[in-house]
């Protein structure tokens, strides 16, 4: 059947993504992105933008997403374009760890930490 989670596992394992992987991605547990796979749960709208952000490279649509259909419309200018690099995507284990690790610090101490990189 082509469901909703059909469609994302697809799009995750054309990456070779983990579900944690597509998780931290989405800012959300692995354990979150088995749900909607398996349609357990359903994703936010606010989880619905950072899917196009995340698969923007792969022209992915809300429409194709959600229904499966594809659309002739084109994506809003919150989408990057498929050639730049995502802002959210990181490129090793290291740095994934890193952004985690920054994301669970208070809000002053990632600011303070960032004012230390900007030296």
């Amino acid at each position: 059947m082509d469901t909703f989670g059909s469609r994302l596992r697809g799009l995750r394992e054309a990456r070779g993504w983990s579900q944690e992987k597509l998780g931290f991605e989405l800012e959300v547990t692995g354990a979150t992105v088995s749900k909607w796979e398996t349609g357990r749960a359903e994703p936010n709208l606010g989880h619905l933008e950072l899917f196009l952000q995340v698969f923007a490279q792969d022209n992915v649509t809300l429409d194709w997403l959600i229904t499966g259909k594809k659309s002739g419309s084109t994506k809003t200018d919150k989408v990057r374009k498929a050639s730049e690099p995502s802002p959210r995507a990181a490129d090793s284990q290291d740095e994934q760890a890193l952004l985690a690790r920054y994301r669970r610090l208070p809000a002053k101490k990632q600011k303070m930490l960032l004012g230390l990189l900007e030296d």
